[in-house]
């Protein structure tokens, strides 16, 4: 059979008309759709047509043109082609056989322990394998074996699709050598490929991967599935395969089918018809299973009725969250995933998200109206003002340039450095600032702060040279400033009892977004979408959706009051007790270094469709109780974790975990050492400015002097800001 011609494919008006969206594939999204004319369901995957991912997916329909009359295969319908209009790229609609039940991991996912009986697991393990077996007697290699890309129809069959990277084995040589799948579920031979251009695997991959699936299926989800997934490609090869976690739970035969499932030796690992023969897929009663997965999809579809039935009932009943665009053009971000929290959160979180509700129904009124305009946060020029000085100094550096081009303002802050004597002055008359104004708050706040801002516009004086026009506000909140943050030309403040927006964009309104929770540190990520903070009793790491917060500004409590608050914001793992965190661009990887009372936790943003920071690596048991965390780079592989603590400042190496001292102050018996800032230097490879007490001294990431100063400081600094090296001494 010859590959298809996607030029030749009829248009699918009139023909198939589309219901509703139901999931995502490897390469566009899988709607629910209709037959026009016999009303027939189907499964329409619509995917854009572009040149670099033409080839994939021909391969994809020829696939499933040549295989799909297997009985565990989802059945091929046709494919067609909508043309773009006004230049937008055309889009195949790829259409097959409609499984009404969803995947296997939906179907983990609607039974209360998370996870399915042995026989279950048993009948669902022999279909993928006949699947399998079919597919590799033609020499096609699946990739992607997974409980998402098992899905069962209302009769419990089971039916393997998203072949979008499967692929053809060459009949001569019967091996691959590329590099694709989902990481978690991916074989080591063929990670290997992406070191070794020399390395190959064949089908027995596919095996590993279902392997992979069964422990997902039993525990729920799949081993390494905390980690980022780029550390979990750097451990599957080199830690021993995994197991199952409670191994009195299970029989002696399906561990035995783990076993063989993930053999690391590819040359030993049984194939698909081996595995066939094994008891664990033999010995059950498939009558049996068959009338309890059956009972159990129509269990599911009875609560999803009613709950379907109940959000009609309600008004604004849909979980949707708005997102925010940078700059307007690019697409929006998810917001958060609606994962029920665990008991110990529910309890830490109670009344967490309880709001000011009529000083926020009062502002949202007079004010809801320019924040759905779009001010409340935009990327635009006007925001870099803020950052003039920023802006000149990069231009100096390519490296802070280029870093500079692909974050949002907010994001660069935390890169950026410039030392007293590189500040120059951008001419021209200076503009003086307006008057200052006080607004009284209906709270009745007391603490005082004035708090300098841009009205996001320039104003001009004395021919062409720019200079920013500054507003100032003074504000009076009724608990203890913690930290603040610029999100847009909007100001976040975390107090001892909750977060607010300062509007610097209009009259300096003041909304509250949480109470009743402190907030000991925080940074907005605009390009990430999240705010991350460390805040609550137990001082949890926790990212908030910047989306739900301007939900709450925009539309108020009604979309998001009880539960559905809390699918505002995630947790980092389960940590708590944090005392200090630090977000660092490394190239193409987003870290998070955190430190905790005992332990420094390194965390990674996980791009789609995880889209949530991942554990990276972790250091139990520091020597000295850390006090502050930051990250430098001493070479293209050679990374390094900083943190300071009473003693002085200390190193450990990201990828073995050695920890070494860095700089042991010489100090008296009685003095400690009060650490205030790790800053490393610009246009540098690891070097560091260390400041303490009333000193800073200069460093490379190996602990040896750079500079034969020490800088002191009449006073003890109460505080140090690390983007301008500005240093704040109280008397």
């Amino acid at each position: 059979m010859d590959s298809i011609d996607l030029s030749e494919l009829r248009d699918p008006a009139g023909i198939f008309e589309l219901i509703e969206v139901v999931g995502n594939g490897t390469y566009g999204q899988v709607h629910k759709g209709r037959h026009v004319k016999t009303g027939q369901l189907a499964a329409i995957k619509i995917m854009e047509v572009t040149e670099d991912e033409e080839e994939e997916i021909r391969l994809e329909v020829d696939v499933l043109r040549k295989f799909s009359y297997h009985q565990n295969i989802a059945t091929y319908y046709g494919a067609f082609v909508q043309k773009g209009d006004g230049g937008q790229e055309d889009q195949l609609w790829l259409v097959m056989e409609y499984c009404g039940a969803g995947s296997v991991t939906d179907l983990v996912k609607s039974t209360r322990a998370r996870s399915l009986k042995e026989d279950w697991i048993a009948f669902i393990c022999r279909e993928v394998l006949r699947g399998l077996s079919h597919l590799h007697k033609n020499r096609v290699i699946h990739r992607d074996i997974k409980g998402q890309n098992v899905l069962i129809t209302d009769n419990a069959d089971i039916k393997l699709v998203d072949f979008g990277v499967s692929a053809q084995l060459d009949r001569t040589i019967g091996k691959r050598n590329t590099f694709i799948g989902t990481p978690y579920w991916m074989a080591p031979e063929v990670i290997a490929c992406d070191q070794d251009p020399t390395a190959t695997y064949d089908y027995r991959s596919d095996q590993w991967s279902l392997g992979i699936t069964a422990i997902e299926i039993a525990e729920g989800e799949p081993p390494l599935c905390s980690m980022h997934p780029m550390r979990a490609l750097f451990l599957i090869p080199r830690n021993p395969p995994p197991r199952l976690k409670q191994t009195k739970k299970w029989s002696p035969r399906f561990i035995n089918f783990i076993e063989q499932c993930l053999t690391k030796d590819p040359t030993k690992r049984p194939t698909s018809d081996e595995l066939l023969r094994h008891p664990f897929v033999t010995e059950f009663n498939e009558r049996a299973v068959r009338i309890q997965v059956r009972d159990q999809l129509d269990r599911v579809k009875r609560e999803v009725q009613i709950f379907d039935e109940q959000l009609s009932d309600e008004e604004g009943g849909s979980l949707e969250i708005p997102t925010i665009k940078k700059g307007g053009d690019d697409a929006a971000r998810p917001g958060p995933s609606a994962v029920s929290p665990s008991r110990d959160e529910e309890e830490d979180e109670e009344d967490e998200e309880s709001l000011g509700q009529e000083t926020l129904l009062t502002a949202r009124q007079s004010h809801a109206a320019e924040f759905s305009a779009g001010r409340l946060p935009q990327y635009t020029e006007d925001t870099l003002i803020i950052h003039g000085d920023e802006t000149q100094g990069a231009a100096e550096n390519p490296q802070l340039a280029a870093l500079a081009a692909r974050q949002g303002p907010a994001q660069r802050q935390s890169f950026s450095y410039f030392p007293p004597d590189s500040r120059r002055s951008t001419g021209g008359a200076a503009v003086p600032p307006t008057r200052p104004s006080t607004y009284e708050d209906p709270a009745g706040h007391r603490l005082s702060m004035q708090l300098p801002g841009v009205n996001g516009g320039v104003k001009q004086e004395g021919g062409p040279k720019m200079s920013p026009e500054i507003r100032k506000y003074k504000r009076k909140f009724n608990g203890e400033i913690l930290c603040g943050a610029l999100w847009g030309v909007n100001l976040l403040v975390g107090t001892d009892n909750g977060l607010l927006l300062l509007d610097r964009s209009g009259h300096g309104k003041v909304f509250p977004l949480i109470s009743r929770r402190k907030f000991a540190q925080m940074e907005v990520l605009e390009g990430l979408n999240v705010l991350v903070c460390i805040n609550g009793r137990k001082n949890k790491l926790r990212v908030y959706y910047l989306s739900w917060l301007r939900n709450k500004i925009v539309k108020g409590d009604d979309v998001m009051e009880g539960t559905r608050s809390r699918h505002g914001f995630i947790s980092v793992g389960e940590l708590d007790q944090c005392v200090h965190f630090k977000v660092v661009q490394h190239g193409k990887m987003k870290f998070l270094c955190i430190a905790t009372k005992t332990s420094i936790e390194v965390y990674a943003w996980a791009q789609k469709p995880y889209s949530k920071f991942m554990q990276y690596k972790s250091f139990p048991d520091v020597l000295h109780r850390p006090v502050l965390v930051d990250m430098v780079c001493e070479a293209p592989n050679k990374t390094k974790v900083l943190y300071a603590s009473s003693m002085g400042f200390h190193a450990i190496d990201l990828e073995n975990g050695v920890l070494q001292d860095l700089y042991l102050p010489s100090i008296g018996v009685r003095t400690t050492v009060t650490p205030h800032a790790i800053i490393p230097l610009p246009r540098s490879t690891g070097e560091l400015l260390l400041c303490y007490n009333n000193e800073g001294v200069y460093i490379n990431a190996s602990g040896g002097r750079i500079k034969d100063v020490r800088l002191q400081w009449g006073e003890v600094p109460s505080s140090i800001g690390t983007h301008y090296v500005m240093i704040t001494v109280s008397y």
